[in-house]
């Protein structure tokens, strides 16, 4: 889904006709038993919010309008004796639902994605923010989390609960890399937003030598046409992730971040990716931090100095990933059984 189409569903506009929800676990009928009863509802489409849902693990329900299922899902929920409910990126309707289900004696939290840059840029950002928080102060919602450190400080000044739900290490299928032949090949894979900061991370590709670039789709930037690059589209993840594992490094320098899951991808599949210092990935090795991120993420020529260092320094910062992402994983499930065990009896 696009980001217009994302939008367009977040204002309540509608686009296509739904689709059924999708069971990781087949039906109803062979939910896993747990204690807390958890299941996750993520959107199909959001990519992103959808490999995380699955990092966490557990029963998930992908639905693209809670609106449309949300009556079906509470009482299929209710029935199979769900006790929590995470919603995962807030997609179209999760309000209602969240409403539906704590009528229906299921408690409900969710976990955000986004930055606060975001949330004063984007108008559907802020929405969403401001929903969540009406549905904390009414009990609909039992808790809410965000991905991003540091952020659930300031809305504790702002009067706000908000626990830190870090991202865990994301899940790889089986893939085969793909010969992209000769030269220096360079995955700039972002959607080119104006946060994810594409037309400069493809400025500092020009300036690596023999240099190709490989994007999902080029930015609407004349000047950029001159720099060898290949466009593949938007692609079904698991092809993705074989392409993103196939280029020598992987520039994901954005200017405003969560806590992205495409740097951990390439680093799992021994890949360096250069970020910037705008998440915490990494941050904990000062060493790897150093190695793998530029605080310059609008400067192009300082991306090309940092990517050059980077490719330099593969396998240590490979290395390094490795061991990070081990206790990045270990921070994530302990963050995410605290915040469902807390929402289960709130």
């Amino acid at each position: 889904m696009t980001v217009r189409e994302r939008t367009r569903r977040r204002r309540g506009e509608p686009i296509s006709e739904f689709r059924p929800p999708i069971l990781s676990f087949g039906s109803w009928d062979n939910l896993p038993s747990a204690s807390p009863h958890v299941v996750q509802v993520c959107h199909p489409d959001w990519r992103g919010v959808r490999t995380v849902a699955y990092g966490f693990g557990g029963p998930i329900v992908e639905c693209d309008d809670l609106v449309a299922w949300g009556s079906e899902l509470v009482e299929a929920a209710r029935s199979a004796g769900v006790e929590v409910v995470v919603i995962q990126g807030w997609p179209p309707g999760s309000g209602s639902f969240a409403r539906l289900a704590a009528r229906a004696g299921i408690r409900v939290a969710c976990v955000l994605h986004s930055s606060p840059a975001q949330h004063g840029a984007e108008g559907g950002e802020a929405a969403v923010i401001d929903e969540i928080l009406e549905l904390l102060g009414s009990g609909s919602l039992a808790a809410a989390g965000m991905a991003k450190d540091g952020v659930h400080q300031p809305f504790a000044a702002l009067g706000y609960e908000i626990a830190y739900v870090p991202n865990r290490v994301p899940v790889l299928p089986d893939f085969e890399k793909i010969d992209l032949g000769p030269g220096l090949n360079v995955g700039v894979f972002a959607e080119p937003l104006w946060r994810k900061n594409v037309t400069s991370q493809l400025m500092a590709v020009a300036m690596l030598d023999e240099a190709r670039a490989h994007v999902m789709r080029q930015p609407g930037v004349g000047y950029l046409q001159s720099l060898p690059t290949e466009v593949h589209g938007e692609l079904p993840w698991e092809q993705f992730i074989a392409l993103q594992s196939s280029v020598d490094i992987n520039l994901y320098v954005t200017l405003s971040e969560c806590h992205p899951s495409t740097p951990q991808e390439s680093y799992l599949a021994g890949v360096p990716c250069l970020v910037s210092r705008v998440s915490s990935v990494f941050r904990e090795d000062p060493v790897l931090w150093d190695l793998t991120s530029v605080d310059e993420a609008d400067n192009p020529s300082s991306i090309a100095r940092g990517a050059m260092r980077l490719i330099e320094a593969r396998e240590e910062a490979v290395s390094r990933a490795a061991a990070w992402m081990v206790a990045a994983d270990r921070r994530g499930a302990e963050a995410w059984d605290r915040f469902v065990s807390e929402a289960a009896v709130r």
